[in-house]
């Protein structure tokens, strides 16, 4: 993205196609596994909504008990293991790019 600001017509062009690229893939994985997150905390909804409660086996309402309550906790998608992708991602990942242009902008100029 610091390459956007320098003199050369042909190298703005080209940083600016990539990084638009790049945040296009970041933000289609990350709305994919906030969508993927919302649907498994549906799951307990769903459960719960499909009148349990009048079936006469009492196997079947504990292990329905324990699908609603595991459904609750809610699933998170790492990237690597290393940090969470979601809504979130999208949103500090451009901030904290835009940041450090900036600095290197106002460094450059100075």
């Amino acid at each position: 993205m610091y390459q956007l600001f320098s003199h050369s017509y042909q190298v703005q062009v080209r940083h600016a196609i990539s990084f638009a690229l790049l945040s296009c893939r970041l933000c289609f994985y990350c709305t994919a596994t906030n969508y993927i997150a919302s649907e498994a905390l549906r799951v307990s909804d769903a459960v719960y909504s499909s009148k349990w409660y009048f079936h006469e086996f009492s196997r079947l309402k504990a292990t329905l008990l324990l699908m609603i309550q595991n459904s609750q906790n809610g699933i998170t998608i790492k990237a690597g293991g290393l940090f969470t992708i979601n809504a979130d991602t999208i949103v500090t990942v451009l901030r904290v790019a835009w940041s450090a242009c900036s600095i290197l902008k106002g460094l450059r100029q100075n």
